[in-house]
């Protein structure tokens, strides 16, 4: 099982086996065919949050 947590948006993103759970406001949950497509776009979205703030505007 692998886990993101991204605290400023209330977000916990978790893969487990085929399945990634994204938690918030609502719930999503992800049935991918195999467990090598649920990594691949796990890990996707991990390289998207690590270049995410290159991309924000700060409003403070």
């Amino acid at each position: 099982m692998t886990v993101l947590e991204i605290e400023q948006l209330g977000i916990f993103v978790e893969l487990k086996n085929s399945v990634i759970n994204i938690e918030g406001n609502q719930n999503i949950k992800l049935k991918f065919q195999n467990e090598i497509l649920a990594g691949i776009w796990f890990e996707s979205l991990l390289d998207l949050v690590e270049t995410l703030s290159e991309f924000l505007i700060d409003t403070d």
